[in-house]
């Protein structure tokens, strides 16, 4: 719905070359979520997002509006205009951070509060923050399923960027990934040692994970997107790991759009968990994922991927076919086969899209040729493998079932998962493993945490200000509990309980600094003990 309309200043007089310093003057550019008062409605308040072109107010709308309609977006982030809100007319308006019909120091001192200022056209003060992603579908964007293996969206939307290569056939950017741990174990009782051997091993410093890799567009009419990733030190993991010191193909992946249907064919995240589709720097407690998992799903797979959304994004689905028999060096018949789905929904989300609920429930099928065996280790990267239910040869099949919950309020989110697999096995009674976990997450500088409406999943908080512009950077808070049980019947695979509380810093986007304290008890061979030690990461990503 398009709105229009004319404010008056209530007698406010502004000295707009006072209020700071020039800023360059854009063609074409988008304002979003600004707050206009409606006297005539008894002074309802309407979020409004505004396009300005060449100068002129060119839209006024309740609607969102998509960024490639601009060279530039801000976030208002529930400024209150001020001005003449004309369409076809020279933009000349301010927006206040705070409501200046029901504050009256607002009112007195628009200096200290106006955030945004523009004069027949010119910009003359801006503080807003900028958009420089499209948090759902952009236009020639990322639309497959699973997000790109660093960041959303990819950089080669930017021209600007020293790494992007823009051509007409084909747009990529090179990428890539780097951390580096330093480990402190303070503690383990008796007990735990003779479940896991002496901790002192895995202290000190080491390289957690470096990746490089290429993702682009072919420039179709629809354009096709590509990925490809090698890694060694895999930041992901999963139930079944190699040597983590070989470089591998992480990543490679085509996704053709078919209609409203993409279609992903490669080595890619099997579509299952909300925690194992998000790359592992998005995940709020940053530095591990949960022994859950790790325990009980896999990284990778090379397979099939097809996927939708529908209710205008409320809604998503995916299934996907997976048998990565080549990398194995097996027959097809010899690896696992498996297929799998996933639906989500948003049975509420906020007008401005601040506030939203989750839910979504999955599953897992596999033949399990050639046997099956889940093990985790401590959520510490150098940390032994604590629960293990060791080979079970004669597995028939598995079969997970997921269930997701997770809320979402400005800087505050909670993530809760409930993973659940059962394994037909003669010799063991057919056994049922399963984990969960609940990580609360909240970003003290006030960035909210972007959710991918196509693949129902979050992704990393951005920084608005960061040190080069005189901010804080972006910090984060976050805590998670986490379960996972691997005995049942005659398997004694242990039963884990881990507590994390830790902080992060992204001092700028493409920098994180985070420390991370674990505390766990095991209970395995029938005694109980327990470990607790802190992780510091400082980490580097390219977008």
């Amino acid at each position: 719905m398009k709105r229009t309309g004319c404010i008056f200043l209530l007698g406010i007089t502004l000295n707009i070359a006072a209020i700071g310093q020039n800023v360059k003057e854009i063609k074409t550019m988008l304002i979003r979520n600004v707050i206009f008062t409606d006297q005539s409605q008894d002074n309802e308040e309407v979020v409004l997002n505004l396009l300005i072109k060449y100068k002129k107010l060119t839209l006024v709308t309740k609607d969102t509006i998509n960024m490639s309609e601009a060279d530039i977006t801000f976030d208002a982030k529930g400024g209150y205009v001020l001005g003449k809100l004309e369409p076809g007319e020279l933009a000349e308006f301010i927006i206040l951070d705070k409501n200046p019909r029901t504050n009256t120091e607002v009112i007195l001192d628009t200096k200290s509060h106006a955030v945004f200022a523009i004069d027949k056209g010119k910009v003359v003060l801006n503080k807003l923050y900028q958009i420089e992603w499209e948090e759902s579908r952009p236009t020639g964007g990322w639309l497959s399923y699973a997000p790109p293996p660093v960041a959303l969206p990819v950089s080669y939307q930017y021209k600007s960027r020293w790494n992007v290569v823009r051509t007409k056939p084909v747009n990529l950017a090179f990428d890539g990934a780097f951390a580096m741990d330093n480990t402190r174990w303070f503690s383990q009782d008796p007990v735990n040692e003779d479940q896991v051997g002496d901790l002192s091993q895995y202290v000190g410093g080491s390289i957690r994970g470096y990746r490089l890799g290429i993702v682009g567009t072919i420039n179709f009419k629809t354009p096709w997107t590509f990925v490809f990733w090698v890694a060694s030190n895999a930041f992901e993991r999963g139930f079944e790991q190699g040597n983590l010191n070989e470089f591998i193909l992480y990543d490679y992946r085509l996704d053709i759009p078919l209609g409203k249907i993409n279609l992903s064919v490669g080595k890619t995240r099997e579509t299952i968990s909300i925690q194992r589709l998000s790359p592992m720097i998005h995940i709020p407690s940053q530095q591990e994922r949960s022994s859950m998992a790790d325990g009980l799903l896999p990284s990778r797979n090379v397979g099939i991927v097809v996927n939708s959304s529908i209710l205008h994004d409320r809604m998503t689905w995916a299934a996907g076919i997976f048998n990565d028999w080549y990398e194995k060096n097996r027959s097809f018949k010899e690896n696992p086969t498996v297929v799998t789905g996933r639906i989500t929904g948003l049975p509420f989300i906020s007008e401005d899209q601040s506030n939203l609920l989750h839910v979504a429930a999955s599953g897992r099928y596999s033949n399990a040729a050639g046997g099956i065996r889940y093990q985790a280790t401590t959520e510490i990267f150098r940390g032994p493998i604590s629960v293990d239910t060791d080979q079970i040869d004669d597995a028939g099949s598995t079969f997970h079932y997921g269930l997701e919950l997770a809320f979402r309020s400005g800087p505050l989110t909670l993530i809760s998962e409930y993973i659940h697999t059962k394994v037909r096995s003669v010799t063991n009674n057919d056994p049922g493993f399963k984990g969960y976990y609940l990580v609360v997450s909240y970003v003290l500088t006030g960035e909210m945490r972007p959710y991918n409406k196509r693949s129902g999943v979050f992704s990393r908080t951005h920084v608005a200000k960061d040190l080069a512009k005189g901010g804080w950077g972006s910090w984060e808070v976050y805590g998670r509990w986490s379960n996972i049980d691997l005995s049942d019947q005659q398997i004694d695979g242990g039963i884990m309980n881990t507590l994390s509380l830790g902080v992060s810093w992204w001092p700028f986007d493409l920098v994180q600094v985070s420390v991370s304290y674990r505390y766990a008890t095991l209970d395995r061979f029938g005694q109980n003990g327990y470990n607790y030690g802190l992780v510091s990461r400082l980490a580097f990503t390219l977008e």
